[in-house]
């Protein structure tokens, strides 16, 4: 066995559903970019407004090694469902190559009904990021400050891009909280009217990783978007980052991110 030519599902090792599938080998497409330009003004050129990365795709190529004996096409047939099923509805994808990160994926290619009849037994299968199309860190990296009304600490951003942070603001005074503001990379967001108590937390995230941003306060599903001005989002880039918060009453403040990489 190749350990790195292995592929994980949901932790799920694709090669693990039948000794007889061969993966023969995993193909990692460069991340697509949508630039935006416009015309520059009295010269050559376009000067270009916005960039942003649209998707990316990983390609698996496998074989079934199957013994001629018996119904061959009805054993590939069931083989090729069962591996369907373990692609169908995506998730964390992980490579032995790619050790200690990660990648949200979608099923976008597999093999079909028709599929069967291939003789030449390799198959394809294409699994796309559309939500964060960027490999990223396993493991969060994590930073906290000190239980007190306000002050400020660093996080070190891992990564070789920019990267979103995820903030968890909880309430150590035992008291109703109202304001709380947070500033991290030069981008502020304050809320008013919380109604914080000592035992709950105001979280600030991204919707599965996908830069829908929402904010909830551990009251059951209960949002505060309604209760905050400022930005909108904290993306940070890679390196030494400062976080600068403040609130009624003493607070501990958390800050994780997941390292992306190119």
């Amino acid at each position: 066995m190749i350990l790195k030519r292995r592929v994980a599902l949901n932790d799920v090792q694709l090669d693990s559903l039948d000794d007889r599938i061969i993966i023969t080998g995993i193909d990692e497409a460069a991340g697509k970019d949508n630039i935006t330009a416009v015309s520059g003004v009295s010269r050559n050129g376009q000067r270009v407004t916005a960039r942003r990365r649209d998707s990316l795709d990983v390609t698996v190529k496998f074989a079934l090694n199957i013994k001629n004996t018996g119904n061959r096409m009805r054993t590939r047939e069931q083989l090729l469902e069962q591996i369907n099923a373990w692609a169908a509805n995506g998730g964390i994808l992980t490579l032995d190559k790619r050790n200690g990160r990660r990648l949200k994926v979608l099923l976008a290619q597999a093999p079909g009904p028709g599929d069967m009849f291939n003789w030449t037994n390799e198959y394809t299968m294409v699994f796309r990021a559309y939500g964060c199309p960027y490999w990223q860190d396993d493991k969060a990296t994590s930073a906290t400050g000190a239980k007190e009304k306000s002050g400020d600490f660093y996080i070190v951003v891992p990564g070789n891009t920019e990267t979103v942070a995820a903030v968890t603001v909880a309430n150590k005074s035992g008291a109703t909280i109202n304001n709380v503001a947070i500033k991290i990379a030069g981008k502020e967001i304050k809320f008013a009217g919380l109604k914080m108590t000592g035992s709950q937390k105001l979280v600030i995230d991204h919707v599965n990783e996908a830069g829908l941003f929402y904010f909830r306060a551990m009251i059951g599903n209960k949002s505060v978007l309604a209760n905050r001005t400022g930005e909108d989002d904290f993306y940070v880039m890679p390196g030494k980052t400062k976080i600068i918060f403040s609130a009624d009453r003493a607070v501990q403040v958390t800050v994780s991110v997941r390292g992306r990489y190119l």
